[in-house]
């Protein structure tokens, strides 16, 4: 992904009909390849309808498309090897972890948006 502005615009892209993003963070997400794990560098948005990762990688795109109804735990976690902040969610059994970064919306903004979509499971939440 070049920058912000490619990330966002590839996000409004994939939206469905009446569906709008509340908020959107810059981060990595750990996409499992096969056997490793490679960090794709990219936006995490949260929708009134799910969430939606973007990245590009070598000028490929590269979608993660989560629907709250699939969520059982969204978590806001420290990391303690590798320092920073990260979201982490078991979707369909699968742990998915977001590794936050400074730029669009702070991550506080968006992990209330997401508490306030109120489309997640009753305590799944954990921040």
């Amino acid at each position: 992904m070049k920058d912000i502005a490619e990330g966002k615009a590839a996000i409004e892209s994939r939206l469905e009909p009446n569906e709008a993003v509340k908020s959107s963070i810059l981060c990595a997400y750990n996409a499992r390849m096969y056997a490793h794990f490679s960090p794709y560098r990219g936006i995490l948005a949260a929708t009134d309808k799910r969430l939606l990762f973007y990245s590009s990688l070598f000028g490929s795109p590269f979608y993660l498309d989560i629907r709250y109804e699939s969520v059982s735990s969204f978590r806001h976690e420290k990391g303690l090897m590798i320092g920073g902040d990260h979201i982490v969610v078991m979707n369909n059994g699968e742990r998915e972890a977001f590794q936050y970064f400074n730029g669009c919306d702070h991550l506080d903004s968006f992990i209330k948006a997401v508490q306030k979509l109120n489309r997640l499971p009753e305590g799944s939440i954990h921040v």
